[in-house]
This record gives structure tokens, sequence and C-alpha cells, in this order.
């Protein structure tokens, strides 16, 4: 019992129950899912990140780290490691938006005579534009991807390519995500519909 504000009398409730309209039920339960989604998304979103700067700032630094990371993915196959060196040293550079380091130059694989120009076969590895130093990043990114098998109809092709858009948005490389999507990516996928490029460069996060 409790005494009312006057002191004249005293009161007590007991078993109390809330009825809400079934519009303010529907909109309560509607929220909970919300929240629980958001919950979710959160952790996704943090785990991505995660991976992308794992990437970006440790695998994918240069190509000596690119090697480390491969020898402790494979440490039976050091020859394998060694072969694949052009090929890992075109990946970090695409990663970076950088052009491959001079001193790997020689590790890369010269064009197929058959398919190119003659052209255009005579001015690539000449000592006034040596091999490594033409064409853009795509050109590096598509020989790479050449290069570990993945053929044009490959979808591994446009899942690679995403993971590397990444990396890219995430360093302020806007423009050579989007040239990497718009070449190598199909025309419609879940990171070109849902991933905002510019606001992953003002917070720093991905998707």
């Amino acid at each position: 019992m409790q005494p009312e504000p006057t002191g004249h009398l005293q009161a007590m409730a007991e078993a109390i129950t809330l009825t809400l309209s079934e519009h303010d039920q529907e909109r309560l339960s509607s929220l909970a899912s919300v929240r629980k989604d958001k919950a979710v998304w959160e952790h996704q979103r943090k785990y991505e990140q995660s991976k992308r700067e794992y990437l970006g700032d440790n695998v994918l630094k240069d190509t000596g780290s690119a090697v480390v990371w491969w020898l402790a993915k494979n440490d039976d196959q050091v020859h394998k490691a060694v072969e694949d060196l052009g090929l890992l040293a075109q990946l970090t550079s695409a990663a970076n938006d950088t052009d491959v380091p001079e001193r790997l130059l020689h590790l890369l694989s010269p064009p197929n005579a058959e398919d190119a120009e003659p052209e255009e076969a005579d001015g690539l590895g000449t000592a006034d534009q040596p091999l490594g130093h033409t064409g853009s990043t795509a050109d590096h990114f598509d020989a790479f991807l050449q290069g570990m098998g993945l053929d044009a109809g490959d979808v591994r092709r446009g899942i690679l390519t995403r993971q590397i858009a990444e990396i890219l948005v995430t360093q302020g490389r806007n423009e050579t995500a989007e040239e990497l999507l718009r070449r190598f990516d199909a025309p419609a996928t879940p990171f070109n519909d849902d991933f905002d490029m510019d606001s992953a460069t003002e917070d720093g996060s991905g998707p």
C-alpha cells in the first residue's frame, strides 16, 4: 500500500497489463528487426573493412610483402613463388596504382609476339620505353589476370577485380578502381550497386 498525494487514502495496484494496438505492435516489431539487421550489417562491414586493410596495408603493400604472404600460405612451394614473382609484382603495382619497380621489370613476361601487332611489339621493352612503363594500370592488371590463367569469361576475374577495386578506393584511387570495374567486372555487380566510392573515401570504410 502507498499513500496518495493528499495522505487521506492508501492504494495499491496489482496484475497490471498493457495492451498495444495492432499498429503499434507491428511498428515495434519492425524496429526490433531493423536493429538486429543493423547489428549484423555493422559486423559484416567491420569484417570486410578489416580484410581490406589487411590486404592493402600488409599483404599488397609491396612485392616483398606479397611474396612473404604467399610463402606463408604455400611454404612448400618456394620454386613456384620464384616463378610467380612477376605476377606478384604486377598485382601489388595494380593494388597501389603504381608502375612496376624498375628492378623487377625483367621478371615480367614479354607479350606474345603472335598476338601483338608488329608496331606495338617493337615499341615495348626498348631502352626509351622499358617494359612495365607502357599502358595503364588496367593493362598491368589484365596481364596479371592472364598470367593467373583467369581468361575472359572466368567468374573469378570479377571477384578478384572487385576486391582490388575496394582496396584502391580506401586509398583514394577511385578513378583507377572504376576503370578496373568497367574493364574486367560485369556491368551489374553487388559492388557496383551497393558500394559508394565517395562515402568510402570520406570515412575510410567500405561497404
